[in-house]
């Protein structure tokens, strides 16, 4: 392919189907951009996503462009790589916000109208930008190894992807992730856990969940890490630890501002690599997605991926 090849990858189920219903619109004002040396794929299943950027990336694509939702983006960033490591350090991603959370649109600090974001996704500007890698328990009891770009949770969050993807994603991010962690929160029981950050030593605790973030934003506007700066070279790691359920709904809201980081029953941190481990069997989710259960190791990898953005 010649040199400056765009390769574009929509979810068209993405945001309800209203990707699908503005497809022909978003792909046309992308060509008028990008020019004619661009191609397209069209997911249908989960992972399409993923092999099509690494096959694309493989075959020469400068930039990738994703039209869809947290998920979707969850898996072109894994196909960024291959057994854990960048195919191409300069292949750059473009990200046109399609979905329902739009958590990585706040994390990472891109134009939340879509015509604005097609403008920076198709620009001359990018930043460098960390992502994190996990290795965890497969659902079938495997190691399996993942990248992620926004964030990584362990107990509570996973619960509440699981339960928001089966019976309230029609409701829209704010309103549905809300109306599942209420939900959730209300009757959750907290489990043991040990967190091990970088070299220090082991945190064990009764937690509700533990949020290891690269962004800011999760569970449709949530702000768990108000600290977090998606290009420093550092995880946020957010402890959540026990407290009864009425404590919990109390202070709810205060995970939108941000303002929970000041209660006494969590924990603040950051470093570069986590170890998370339990005796009982805690979930795992990344960038929304439902992945496995602990342990779970989480590094850093710094500075890795190019992403369009604002100058």
């Amino acid at each position: 392919m010649a040199t400056g090849w765009v390769h574009v990858i929509i979810n068209p189920f993405s945001s309800g189907g209203k990707t699908g219903r503005r497809q022909p619109q978003i792909l046309d004002r992308i060509a008028r951009r990008v020019g004619s040396d661009h191609s397209v794929f069209i997911t249908t299943r989960p992972l399409d996503a993923e092999h099509s950027t690494r096959s694309a990336i493989e075959k020469g694509a400068e930039l990738v462009l994703v039209v869809g939702g947290d998920g979707t983006v969850h898996e072109v960033v894994n196909g960024f790589a291959r057994n854990g490591v960048m195919i191409s350090p300069s292949c750059r991603l473009g990200i046109i916000g399609s979905g329902t959370a739009q958590d990585v649109i706040r994390s990472f600090g891109l134009p939340t109208k879509i015509d604005e974001q097609i403008d920076t996704a198709c620009g001359a500007h990018y930043r460098l930008v960390d992502v994190g890698m996990v290795t965890h328990v497969s659902q079938d009891g495997h190691s399996q190894q993942q990248l992620f770009f926004n964030e990584c949770q362990q107990g509570i969050a996973a619960v509440v992807v699981q339960r928001f993807q089966a019976h309230h994603k029609w409701m829209g991010g704010f309103l549905g992730f809300g109306l599942t962690a209420v939900t959730t929160a209300a009757r959750y029981r907290e489990q043991v856990i040990t967190v091990v950050i970088d070299d220090k030593p082991a945190i064990t605790d009764s937690f509700v969940g533990v949020v290891v973030s690269n962004g800011g934003f999760a569970g449709g506007g949530m702000n768990f890490a108000p600290r977090a700066i998606v290009d420093d070279g550092l995880l946020d790691v957010v402890l959540i630890h026990k407290q009864r359920p009425l404590s919990r709904l109390v202070n709810f809201a205060k995970i939108y501002s941000g303002k929970h980081v000041n209660l006494s029953w969590v924990s603040y941190y950051q470093g570069r690599s986590i170890r998370v481990s339990s005796a009982e069997q805690v979930p795992v989710e990344a960038d929304g997605e439902f992945l496995g259960y602990l342990p779970c190791t989480i590094n850093l990898v710094p500075s890795s991926l190019r992403l369009m953005s604002n100058p």
